[in-house]
């Protein structure tokens, strides 16, 4: 893999959306929303100094929500970024390979590294850009060397309290929703967040996204990623004749790359 050697600066994404670390919690998750980015730099002028991401989001909710039935699964405080943003920033610099920033990703089971000139923020590398890097780059390799196993379910008639203590627990970034052991759409972290008003008893099939990408095994990493791209998803569920085998999740593609 050779082909990924090329530095950051070619794929980051640039500029970056930001946040104050005396935004409240709420403009932050509103910001991934608008943006349609699942994390955010943290800034003191053009300086990083934390991410605030939708796993931080969830975390404080599932934390400050009630346990009554009557209680919402999650509940946004109102505290500030500062207050439960993560401090530690993994950076790379614009002229690093494409392949060791993917390396960081797996090591640090993170989504994203910041790009930094010196102390100052100039993008970000995602998953999503990696995506893009197999396609343009053509990568051979089927997805069935990269999923990952076992693939976490949740039926679409199960609450969503359920799901989101799934979600938890599980400690990935999705479920994948099922109806008669076939998938129809995925529950993830931005699903749970902007559910957290509705009632705990709440069909998560009503509530999943329905956008699901379902691929064999043997296609390609760079047609999964064109396809993914092309939806809008960020992750591949891989099934064949005999089920669900797998799923191909952002740090699987990175994982690619590395």
């Amino acid at each position: 893999m050779s082909n990924f050697q090329v530095p950051v600066k070619l794929y980051m994404t640039s500029p970056v959306v930001t946040v104050t670390p005396d935004d409240p919690l709420e403009t932050a998750h509103d910001r991934m929303v608008a943006r349609g980015v699942s994390s955010l730099a943290v800034v003191e002028g053009r300086t990083p100094v934390g991410v605030i991401s939708r796993s931080d989001l969830l975390r404080v909710g599932k934390r400050e929500a009630g346990s009554g039935q009557k209680s919402s699964v999650l509940t946004l405080p109102a505290r500030t970024v500062a207050e439960e943003m993560t401090r530690k920033v993994l950076a790379v610099s614009p002229d690093t390979p494409l392949a060791t920033a993917a390396r960081m990703m797996v090591k640090g089971y993170i989504h994203r590294v910041l790009v930094t000139d010196g102390d100052v923020l100039v993008g970000v590398l995602s998953t999503r850009d990696l995506m893009r890097a197999l396609e343009e780059k053509q990568s051979s390799h089927k997805v069935g060397e990269f999923m990952s196993s076992p693939v976490f379910t949740i039926r679409d008639e199960e609450p969503l309290s359920e799901a989101v203590e799934r979600l938890e627990k599980a400690h990935v970034s999705g479920l994948v929703v099922v109806e008669d052991g076939w998938p129809v759409g995925v529950f993830g972290k931005a699903e749970a967040l902007d559910a957290r008003d509705l009632p705990r008893s709440v069909a998560v099939g009503d509530v999943m996204n329905p956008r699901v990408l379902v691929l064999p095994s043997t296609t390609t990493l760079h047609r999964a990623a064109a396809q993914a791209a092309a939806l809008g998803v960020r992750r591949v569920v891989i099934q064949d004749v005999g089920g669900l085998k797998g799923i191909l999740s952002g740090l699987d593609f990175a994982r690619a790359v590395s």
